[in-house]
């Protein structure tokens, strides 16, 4: 799954973000939007992605995170039974050509008045130099939205580059 000593790098990393600090840029560029949070729920290292870029999907409930599980063939690992939550975004960091690859979700986003979310991620890659397993994956992260109506999420780095955007056909409640 991760080369030797990659769990600790994750660790970190994921123990960052929780914390806020990969949503502090968020912060700064979004001056008209008001902080919510979110939580990430569950998790895969390979969720059979069909190419290398990264892609959001806005989710309405639990049976549509259960078609998206379906329609991919793949069983997310986390919170079982899922908490009930104003949708889900499932963010997947695409097709990555060898191991120790991840995602980190900040718990920290924000809500803009047209209804969009933004999310902080940091993607992490294996350290240049080091082996790391061969084996292609497709980490993806299952993230819970608070209650509420929304009409997209947007997917931003640290520095606040845009990394993906799902927009919802009808809003989502």
């Amino acid at each position: 799954m991760f080369r030797s000593g990659g769990w600790p790098r994750l660790a970190a990393a994921l123990s960052l973000c929780l914390l806020g600090a990969c949503g502090s840029a968020v912060e700064r560029m979004l001056p008209g939007s008001a902080p919510i949070e979110v939580t990430e729920v569950r998790r895969l290292v390979s969720c059979n992605s069909d190419g290398p870029q990264t892609r959001l999907y806005l989710l309405a409930d639990n049976n549509a995170v259960w078609a998206w599980e379906h329609s991919r063939k793949v069983d997310l690992i986390g919170v079982d039974p899922l908490p009930t939550a104003g949708a889900y975004v499932l963010v997947e960091m695409g097709v990555q050509q060898g191991g120790g690859y991840g995602l980190a979700i900040s718990r920290r986003a924000q809500i803009d008045n047209g209804l969009v979310i933004t999310l902080s991620a940091s993607l992490l890659t294996p350290d240049s130099g080091q082996g790391a397993a061969q084996a292609a994956t497709s980490p993806c992260v299952l993230v819970a939205l608070p209650q509420g109506t929304y009409h997209g999420v947007d997917l931003r780095d640290p520095s606040g580059n845009l990394l993906g955007r799902a927009d919802a056909a009808a809003a989502v409640q």
